[in-house]
């Protein structure tokens, strides 16, 4: 009887493992495809335009947004000496309540702080807006990207897409209008990630990826390290799909709007 008692449990806990491992590809996967978008001729320009760049901000809603999408890119900024802030709008506690989430809100601040340091040193602003409730705050987290807009004056705002967003959570498109509405409203340079209609591919190698994962890694609550080796493959699909645009052999892709690169 205790026999059969334990393989029961192996067969469910085998079970749980195959279900969180689906989980994990489809949660890395369903918001990640390749682009249909190709590159044009002055792609190389715009690059080293925003190579340039002495300050830039990134926009998120949660901790782990941006290493998915720009991990290689702000690792690049960080190795060229750039300012890079990461502009986080929630912690990241999914809607729990009282200490279950304070618990899960301290780690997910700690992880994002970690992932910050491996991807070169870049700063961390967090705003304590509700995870999954970033939607009712989008003129507040405006604001509060102004004043920081303001006081940081960032070459470039990068956030989510707003008009072709790729993962249409609802707090990344509340996060992705906040950022737009701060950057029309100071006149900010501004490109996107997550988007459907890039105009920019920016190239990185085995390394800069192996720095990118790394970073998404220290994400510890978001990718169990069971199932890194499992994901793994799908989290570089989209970079190495994009990449092959370019001769790269990875890309993350953007869409920066207005006149790139700028008129001399």
């Amino acid at each position: 009887m205790l026999k059969r008692a334990v393989r029961t449990m192996q067969y469910v806990l085998v079970f749980l493992v195959f279900l969180a491992g689906g989980y994990i590809m489809f949660r890395y996967t369903r918001g990640v495809p390749g682009s249909s978008a190709s590159p044009q001729s002055n792609n190389a320009a715009m690059v080293r335009e925003l190579m340039l760049a002495k300050r830039v901000m990134f926009v998120g809603a949660h901790p782990d947004d941006i290493e998915f999408y720009c991990g290689g890119f702000v690792h690049a900024l960080c190795k060229r000496g750039v300012e890079v802030t990461l502009v986080i709008g929630t912690r990241g506690g999914k809607g729990r309540k009282g200490s279950a989430k304070r618990r899960l809100e301290d780690l997910r601040t700690r992880h994002q702080l970690d992932s910050a340091r491996i991807l070169g040193g870049a700063q961390v602003v967090f705003f304590d807006y509700p995870d999954k409730g970033l939607s009712n705050h989008v003129a507040e987290f405006a604001n509060d990207l102004k004043n920081l807009i303001g006081k940081l004056k960032p070459d470039v705002v990068i956030s989510w897409d707003p008009d072709f967003i790729y993962n249409p959570h609802p707090d990344h498109r509340a996060a992705a209008e906040a950022a737009k509405l701060a950057a029309v409203a100071l006149g900010s340079r501004v490109c996107y990630y997550g988007t459907r209609e890039p105009n920019l591919w920016f190239g990185f190698d085995n390394d800069a990826s192996n720095i990118k994962l790394r970073a998404i890694r220290a994400h510890r609550t978001e990718v169990p390290w069971l199932f890194l080796p499992f994901a793994r493959r799908f989290l570089t699909q989209k970079d190495s799909s994009e990449g092959a645009k370019i001769g790269s052999k990875y890309a993350e892709v953007y869409r920066c709007v207005g006149e790139w690169p700028s008129k001399p």
